[in-house]
């Protein structure tokens, strides 16, 4: 075991004890000043920055050797919520150890990974004077709440990213039987609001016969959007989306998310829309935009019967987007096609835009990742894009450098649900894969 695990378990306990919950705007400045004092302790040099609600943290160890180049460790220490608490086994912000895993808010997503990637860096100089490669931890607040102003940091810190060899990202996951998960980019998302509103007040119901309703205005509106096979119907959305390569289908294909375990896993009542359509269930999951409804709030909703005919409505949506697809172009193509749809009185307003990224997975430093990983893990499968969002295309364009996602998480690791855990093998084998690459730099440079 690392001389230097106990000190950094007890940090990830400390970490884990910040309710550092991004969507409340609760805890952050605490989590990120810990980490702060961490990082200096361990001898890095660090920028604390909070200018805007969640603070961004830069620790950067600096090798001895003037052309060393640069690996970015890429986290986040805010949190989802705890809810429902009712369902947890143990306190959701104390640190648990059962049965060789760790539970506990954060353990998996991301906090386990900023005190494994310091553990690596720790272990490293503890046997050797100075570090091959220069190794800076970003570390953000916002995460769990789209990435909120990560874009304004990085790009107010541009200047300090010169030479970056590689972004390593916070999320993958070890699945099965030691099968290690590396992916390379991930879908761009807008989410917006559509609203209607029909009428000054509800009006009683027995008016519905002779009075549109906003519920009914804002269903034949989203509806006028995609068609009954998902396909989204919005003129050239399609047009500047980035079509993957040979080689980036081929990666995807006999990966962990198959139909038959979706199905399984979340009890799905209805066939996927690719059994309907005869579309191919990888290169949609993956390589396609889709339109979502998160949530639809309109007229009565408590208890027992209210007859009235709703005089607004709201919706919650999202579109993920690929590579090539620019978030406002396309806010703006949905705008422009609710108008030609005659729904030009549905109110329109974008709350996130963030672009989609894929990596290069034939770039030589993943590539050696890649090889490092399958020495320490039984199977490594790698693809270059999740089916998820996040801000890797904001990370790529200030950084300037392929990235490539390794966690520590696995296939029960309850991510944002009660209960997240982590299993301590696991944590054991990231750090020392994140050695082993730091010292790969010392082989190969």
């Amino acid at each position: 075991m690392s001389s230097n695990r106990e000190k950094n378990l007890q940090v990830l306990s400390d970490l884990v004890a910040i309710p550092s919950v991004s969507a409340r705007r609760e805890g952050l400045d605490v989590a990120a000043k810990y980490l702060r004092d961490v990082f200096r302790d361990a001898g890095a040099e660090v920028t604390y920055d909070d200018s805007f609600p969640a603070p961004f943290v830069l620790a950067k160890f600096l090798s001895n050797r003037p052309d060393a180049k640069t690996l970015v460790l890429y986290n986040h220490y805010d949190v989802q919520p705890e809810d429902p608490i009712a369902l947890w086994e143990t306190d959701p912000f104390t640190l648990t150890e059962k049965d060789g895993r760790l539970y506990g808010r954060g353990v998996a997503d991301d906090k386990g990974h900023i005190t494994a990637r310091l553990e690596a860096v720790e272990d490293y100089l503890a046997l050797h004077e100075t570090l091959p490669v220069n190794v800076y931890f970003v570390v953000e607040g916002a995460e769990e709440s789209g990435s909120e102003h990560f874009k304004d940091y990085l790009e107010k810190y541009a200047y300090e990213f010169e030479n970056v060899d590689l972004v390593i990202w916070e999320s993958g996951t070890v699945h099965g039987d030691d099968r290690l998960e590396v992916f390379g980019g991930n879908k761009g998302i807008i989410t917006f609001t559509l609203s209607a509103q029909t009428a000054a007040e509800d009006i009683h119901s027995s008016f519905a016969a002779v009075v549109d309703s906003a519920a009914w205005r804002l269903i034949d509106a989203i509806a006028s959007l995609r068609g009954q096979d998902g396909e989204i119907l919005i003129d050239g959305l399609y047009e500047t989306a980035r079509e993957p390569n040979e080689r980036e289908q081929a990666l995807v294909r006999g990966g962990e998310v198959t139909p038959a375990i979706l199905k399984r896993d979340f009890g799905l009542r209805r066939p996927l829309l690719t059994e309907t359509t005869g579309e191919d269930f990888y290169d949609n999951l993956f390589f396609k935009s889709n339109l979502n409804i998160e949530g639809i709030q309109s007229g009565y909703q408590g208890p027992g019967v209210k007859t009235v005919t709703p005089a607004s409505a709201r919706a919650k949506l999202e579109i993920r987007l690929v590579p090539g697809q620019e978030p406002q172009d396309v806010f703006d193509k949905l705008v422009g096609q609710l108008k030609r749809n005659g729904f030009g009185d549905v109110e329109a307003t974008l709350t996130l835009a963030t672009p989609g990224y894929r990596s290069d997975m034939s770039a030589p430093r993943i590539l050696s990742l890649v090889t490092l990983a399958e020495q320490l893990y039984h199977t490594v499968e790698v693809s270059p894009t999740s089916a998820g969002t996040g801000p890797m295309y904001w990370a790529n364009k200030y950084i300037g450098a392929p990235i490539a996602a390794v966690g520590l998480a696995y296939d029960g690791s309850q991510i944002h649900a009660p209960n997240e855990n982590i299993r301590l093998s696991d944590y054991e084998h990231h750090v020392a894969l994140v050695a082993a690459l730091i010292a790969d730099y010392s082989e190969k440079d």
